[in-house]
């Protein structure tokens, strides 16, 4: 049924907001959004609205925006934009008083004059930086930002696998940061610029919830990392005391994060009862942490009243809701400490890791998911930068629209930010986590980099399609992803998989954010077209959201959507059909390859290498043909996703002719410097072209948890 059109009030209301009205879908239809979706969604945002009627009310309350200027003002490469200047400079004429400019490390004050005083816009460029323009009582956040971050290594390539997923001859149940390095080191090996992983970052163990389902798109937090993945034999100082800890897992057997985690923690605690890891020559290590860290404290007081309380927040007393949890009084200091030391020390770790492989010419790539979940730290410890705040219970959630692939749209479960609340804190929620993760990133990879422009919110008790988007301010945000990169010299990347605003691509186009391009989806589009990915592009054959590519090959996947639910017979036997003249095709295109998976594989891999593409990525499990996907998104839990482990240890892959055959012949291409002839122009300069809009077969959500 079409949902009615908002009456005028209600419409104003929402444009005023940053609440869409109407949207286009996937199939490029308008779309009206309910009155009651906007009802719910300007609640959420704060709006005191109960029914339409309310909005005229709304409306007639003063603008909370009557300021001179934002509460953030973007200065690329270090210029003050004049306007925003000379809009300030009124309000410190108006009260006698100065335009000042506050640095970020607080080393000085400047005094701004105001374009009409200097009689020219401003030109003196800011140091890069998160400053503070002030005008008596007036504040505004200034992004001082390069326009453009380090760019990807010219003609690289890397290689991708879950840490998760990797094991070695310790049969750990999951892979740790050893494991990480090992595989960096074999990447490097071959000539590879970059290794890529799914996110490491923190989230519950067995100990806080014995059944805590781990997901690394939805982690307790976006700033910390997840100590499941700490080396035991480090951390003990021996690999027989490590072994012991963590039993032993079968080859082949389910990685369990969450229990690794608590066999982690409860081998630190064994630790620290008898001396602490940052004693003797460490100490100024671990002393260094805290001091760039100092909200570890308050992460890890968290932490101890999660497995002192449960993660139920609704049990929790409200002083510990309202964000004042205290150790000794509240929790015990002992687990605050021993919180502590699992960040340091997993911190530590990484450092190596990266500090290992980039000395082998490899950098890590590490991956931004685009939420966390409700119940984790972040929304407890910025409850005004999310709808719903740290409140338990039922809030607005973060999803997708209905597409092709999900009819009735996906609920990702994550509390949306909240556009103003977190933009007139100065952004702690954005900026922590694009701080924490570019610690040690060489690139990262911004997951849904739609979400710094707009979020599907879903009101809550609604299903996914009942939902509408939320603006947010793009500018800003790059701005910020742009700063944070430049602080460690490091190359950002943006999904920008299926249906996508030319706006955004536009965005990523003018301040280097190279763009993602999957050849799965191309070829459902065209398997007889050659591939070639936007020039200076991330390009892949698939990726962790996707078939393999041997399961794309031989319909696996259907298979798999058709157990889930996702397809129903007859759109499986249309698939089958379509998918079986699709492999001819590719091998009539490809002609002199043989019809098998690995070296079909190998030369669509090599093919990507000899584009234009800036940085090709290579994922590990396609070289030996793995049907089994680490993740089927909208599967309902019929699959075990984000839970598999490799076919093969680490021991057996590094010696594998068949993985490193392809890795070689990879690393020629991109070496060969012949890009295919006729490569597509950048996607950005012709935003009409129809390669701008979604990737044939990609869902907006497609790359989701």
């Amino acid at each position: 049924m079409r949902a009615r059109a908002p009456d005028e009030p209600l419409a104003t209301l929402a444009a005023r907001r940053g609440v869409a009205v109407s949207y286009e879908d996937a199939s490029h239809r308008l779309r009206t959004v309910s009155p009651e979706t906007l009802v719910a969604v300007l609640a959420a945002l704060g709006e005191p609205i109960e029914r339409p009627a309310d909005a005229a009310d709304c409306l007639a309350r003063p603008a909370a925006a009557a300021e001179a200027v934002g509460p953030v003002v973007v200065a690329w490469d270090g210029q003050l934009p004049a306007a925003a200047v000379e809009r300030l400079a009124e309000v410190a004429r108006a009260r006698s008083d100065r335009l000042r400019l506050e640095l970020e490390d607080g080393s000085e004050t400047l005094e701004v004059p105001s374009a009409r005083a200097a009689g020219t816009p401003v030109r003196q460029a800011l140091p890069f930086g998160a400053h503070t323009l002030r005008a008596g009582e007036a504040a505004t956040l200034v992004i001082s930002a390069p326009s453009r971050p380090r760019a990807l290594a010219p003609r690289a390539w890397g290689l991708f696998a879950p840490t998760y997923a990797l094991w070695d001859e310790r049969r750990r149940p999951t892979g740790d940061l050893r494991c990480l390095a090992r595989l960096g080191g074999f990447a490097a090996s071959l000539g590879a610029s970059y290794l890529a992983t799914l996110p490491l970052l923190a989230d519950y163990s067995s100990l806080d919830d014995p059944g805590a389902v781990v997901s690394p798109y939805s982690p307790l937090s976006r700033m910390w990392w997840n100590e499941a993945y700490l080396d035991l034999a480090r951390l003990a100082g021996s690999a027989a005391e490590a072994g012991e800890t963590v039993p032993s897992a079968p080859p082949g057997g389910l990685a369990d994060i969450a229990a690794s985690a608590a066999a982690v923690d409860e081998a630190l605690a064994r630790l620290l009862a008898t001396a602490h890891p940052g004693e003797g020559g460490r100490s100024s290590d671990y002393g260094r942490f805290r001091r760039e860290r100092p909200d570890v404290v308050r992460y890890a007081a968290f932490r101890a009243a999660a497995r002192a309380r449960g993660t139920d927040r609704s049990t929790w007393p409200a002083r510990w809701l309202a964000g004042d949890i205290r150790s000794g009084r509240d929790v015990s200091p002992a687990e605050v400490e021993l919180h502590m030391c699992a960040q340091w020390l997993t911190d530590d770790q990484l450092a190596d890791v990266a500090a290992s492989t980039a000395a082998a010419g490899c950098r890590l790539l590490l991956d931004l998911p685009v939420g966390c979940r409700p119940d984790g730290y972040d929304t407890w410890a910025f409850p005004s930068s999310f709808a719903g705040g740290a409140a338990p219970g039922p809030g607005a959630t973060v999803g997708a629209p209905p597409d092709g692939f999900f009819a009735g749209g996906q609920d990702w479960g994550f509390r949306p930010l909240h556009p103003e609340g977190e933009r007139r804190a100065g952004y702690p929620v954005v900026r922590g986590a694009l701080r924490h993760l570019l610690r040690h990133a060489g690139a990262l990879r911004i997951d849904h980099i739609l979400s710094f422009q707009r979020l599907w919110w879903i009101p809550p008790g609604a299903d996914a399609s009942e939902g509408t988007y939320v603006s947010y301010p793009a500018e800003e945000m790059v701005a910020l992803a742009c700063l944070e990169a430049w602080r460690r010299d490091a190359s950002l990347i943006g999904e920008d998989l299926g249906t996508v605003d030319p706006a955004v691509r536009l965005l990523m186009s003018a301040h280097g954010i190279a763009g993602m391009r999957v050849a799965v989806f191309e070829l459902e589009a065209d398997p007889a077209a050659p591939l070639l990915p936007n020039p200076g592009s991330c390009a892949l054959v698939d990726t962790h959201d996707t078939a393999t590519f041997a399961g794309f090959l031989d319909g696996t996947d259907i298979e798999q959507r058709l157990s889930a639910g996702l397809l129903d017979a007859a759109s499986a036997r249309r698939e089958r059909r379509r998918r079986r003249k699709l492999r001819r095709a590719l091998v009539d295109r490809l002609g002199g390859v043989a019809d098998d998976p690995r070296a079909l594989h190998a030369a669509v891999l090599a093919e990507l290498g000899s584009s234009e593409a800036g940085v090709v990525i290579a994922t590990l499990e396609d070289l030996w043909a793995e049907h089994d996907p680490q993740n089927i998104p909208g599967g309902g839990g019929a699959h075990a996703d984000f839970a598999r482990r490799t076919a093969e240890p680490l021991e057996v892959i590094e010696r594998d002719a068949e993985v490193i055959g392809p890795l070689r012949r990879l690393d020629q291409a991109r070496h060969a410097g012949a890009p295919a002839a006729g490569a597509a122009p950048y996607l950005e300069a012709s935003p009409g072209d129809p390669a701008a809009t979604a990737c044939a077969g990609a869902s907006e959500g497609m790359v989701e948890a």
